[in-house]
């Protein structure tokens, strides 16, 4: 497969504390391979070789990420996200097109490039909805990103389909989240599980919401992303750990009665 490149440029615009200083935020302007300019923030742990890049929700910002990425800094995790072009920083500045949102896949590769430059070579992301899908896009293009997080994705958002992605993505590891009652989100993480080749853990919440508010409505569900992000979820025994509930893609129903595995029961 051949790794697509995007151009990643960048300026500190403010830097809040010393290099020093443990997981120091710092913003940034990364310019796409279509030449649009993105405000992004970043916490940069030297001496570590994992980072992961984070995408919001459609209609959303990079802030939604803040409080995660701090997690991240504390357990020396790199991290970057990112305003997509037309939200957060650029909201007004490009109208959400079908070409805009086409265009976007640009603007996670050139995050994950900006990765890239500051010597991390495992690099993953992590996206929420409308994010996922693109997260999955890039990484289906890129065979050098090593991990995903996938929260509530959907079979096609604003025009950025899943399960081609997943075909292409093969057999590095997946972590599939989503709410029950969020039915849509839940038939697709079903599906893609079904389609994966590679490690997969499906984690179903219950009341937990659609994408980034799951992080604030379920407690474990941080840590179960630190956790694989960092590499120390234990998948248990062979390629494939689903522990999933049984859904009825043609009727819309969930049925909970799957169980999590044993690390995550309180």
């Amino acid at each position: 497969m051949k790794r697509l490149l995007a151009a990643a440029t960048f300026s500190c615009a403010a830097l809040l504390s010393s290099l020093g200083t443990a997981h120091a935020s710092q913003d940034l302007t990364l310019t796409s391979a279509d030449g649009t300019h993105l405000a992004a923030t970043a916490i940069h742990r030297r001496g570590t070789t994992q980072g992961t890049v984070l995408v919001h929700m459609a209609g959303r910002s990079r802030a939604d990420w803040s409080f995660f990425m701090d997690r991240l800094g504390r357990s020396r995790m790199s991290s970057i996200a990112l305003d997509l072009r037309g939200h957060g920083a650029q909201a007004g500045e490009t109208a959400p097109t079908p070409e805009v949102y086409a265009a976007m896949v640009a603007d996670v590769q050139a995050a994950v490039a900006w990765m890239r430059a500051q010597g991390i070579t495992e690099v993953s992301c992590t996206g929420a909805e409308l994010g996922a899908n693109l997260c999955l896009k890039a990484a289906a293009a890129d065979p050098d990103i090593v991990n995903l997080v996938l929260l509530s994705p959907g079979l096609n958002v604003k025009g950025h389909t899943s399960a081609d992605a997943m075909d292409g993505y093969g057999r590095r590891p997946a972590l599939l989240v989503a709410s029950i009652e969020d039915k849509y989100a839940a038939r697709t993480v079903h599906y893609l599980s079904e389609r994966a080749t590679g490690q997969v853990h499906v984690e179903m919440l219950d009341k937990a919401g659609r994408g980034i508010k799951m992080l604030n409505r379920e407690p474990s569900l941080e840590g179960i992303l630190l956790s694989w992000l960092l590499g120390t979820f234990d998948l248990g025994d062979g390629d494939i750990v689903i522990p999933r509930p049984a859904i009825d893609a043609n009727v819309g129903t969930v049925d909970t009665t799957g169980s999590k595995l044993p690390s995550h029961i309180d």
